[in-house]
């Protein structure tokens, strides 16, 4: 089974990211990009540009926007869920997953949720 947008929506949504956020926008891009086996390593010159193609916006954007919505949901979502399924994934200085940590590890998490393993090719590096 295919993992579909709406899939990845629902996910980002359950952890208490604001739709409303450009920088959702842009991660359920970059997230639902990956689980289909695409490219987006790095992030600065590959998988941000794509996105930022996307929507008209620079690669910068892309990136800020999407450190401003995972640092939001960090203030505001469900804490204890987020440190369940991204914990190891959690900057000592920041106190929160950098944006890539954060993208490898909801992709992995929505592979077990949804029974897919990684015969595709999806590496947890990205």
């Amino acid at each position: 089974m295919d993992i579909r947008r709406a899939d990845v929506m629902r996910y980002l949504l359950s952890l208490g990211f604001k739709p409303n956020c450009s920088g959702f926008n842009y991660l359920m891009e970059l997230i639902w990009m990956r689980t289909r086996g695409e490219n987006i390593s790095p992030l600065s010159t590959c998988g941000y540009v794509k996105v930022g193609e996307k929507f008209d916006k620079s690669a910068a954007t892309v990136d800020k926007s999407i450190q401003n919505a995972v640092s939001g949901a960090w203030t505001r979502g469900d804490i204890e869920k987020l440190y369940l399924q991204f914990g190891n994934t959690v900057s000592s200085e920041e106190g929160k997953p950098g944006n890539l940590q954060f993208i490898s590890q909801a992709c992995e998490n929505l592979r077990c949720f949804h029974g897919i393993n990684r015969e595709r090719g999806y590496e947890r590096g990205m």
